[in-house]
């Protein structure tokens, strides 16, 4: 049934195509075929040739940062440059100390005896003290005062000399003064200095004392005396060499 309706409808589709052929070659309207359906599609066709090259394109946007790259090896030195201009002065620093190796403006020491009238003709007379702040420094020992020494018999001489921690000086030499009279009974009492300078002490307290007594080399002491009625002093001074 269903072949037959489908005969009939391909025949009345012919009749209307015929009709329309015969209106086209005789100018006749004939009756309208209405339009068939699409046709499968056909086989693809063979590859057309490459077209020409498209006109070129504006310019794109700018790609965002990359990453940042590894350093590159060191480069080689550049030239010397010129000499710069001298800087401005800097400010003064603070003064550097030295305790140890430096002395006071004057490290002195002065001892006075006031009408002493010593008689002794052999001892010890005066004593003072200094404490010398450094080895390798000498000291300056002054004494003064008046001296007397009577001629006794063969006792014609008396010697002052000074000694340092009970022992005379012996670089360079001694300190000493001596006084010689043959005159029995002649009592003259003479303004008198005992001075000089002594090295190789050692730092520390230095007792620094005054003697009276024989002669040197060895002619006995005569009749002495130390300061009579007026005062005898002893200036003792730590001095660089």
């Amino acid at each position: 049934m269903a072949k037959l309706l489908c005969s009939l409808l391909s025949l009345v589709y012919l009749l209307f195509c015929l009709s329309d052929v015969v209106t086209q070659l005789t100018g006749e309207t004939a009756l309208q075929c209405p339009a068939g359906r699409d046709g499968r599609d056909g086989q693809p066709g063979s590859s057309g040739l490459n077209g020409r090259d498209g006109i070129p394109g504006a310019a794109g946007r700018d790609g965002k940062d990359g990453a940042p790259g590894r350093d590159g090896a060191p480069g080689l030195n550049g030239e010397k440059g010129d000499t710069g201009d001298t800087g401005l002065q800097g400010a003064a620093g603070i003064p550097g100390t030295c305790p140890p190796c430096q002395l006071p403006k004057r490290n002195i020491t002065h001892c006075t005896w006031d009408a002493s009238n010593d008689d002794r003709d052999s001892g010890v007379i005066h004593q003072c003290s200094l404490i010398k702040q450094r080895g390798q420094t000498a000291i300056l020992v002054r004494w003064t005062g008046n001296l007397r020494s009577i001629s006794n018999g063969a006792k014609t001489c008396s010697r002052w000399w000074i000694t340092f921690n009970g022992v005379e000086c012996v670089d360079p030499a001694k300190i000493d003064a001596q006084m010689y009279t043959n005159t029995a009974g002649h009592n003259f009492h003479a303004p008198s200095i005992v001075e000089g300078i002594c090295y190789n002490i050692k730092e520390g307290t230095v007792n620094v004392q005054l003697h009276v007594g024989d002669c040197r080399p060895g002619n006995e002491h005569g009749d002495a005396y130390t300061g009579w009625n007026s005062v005898s002093r002893m200036i003792i001074e730590e001095i660089e060499l």
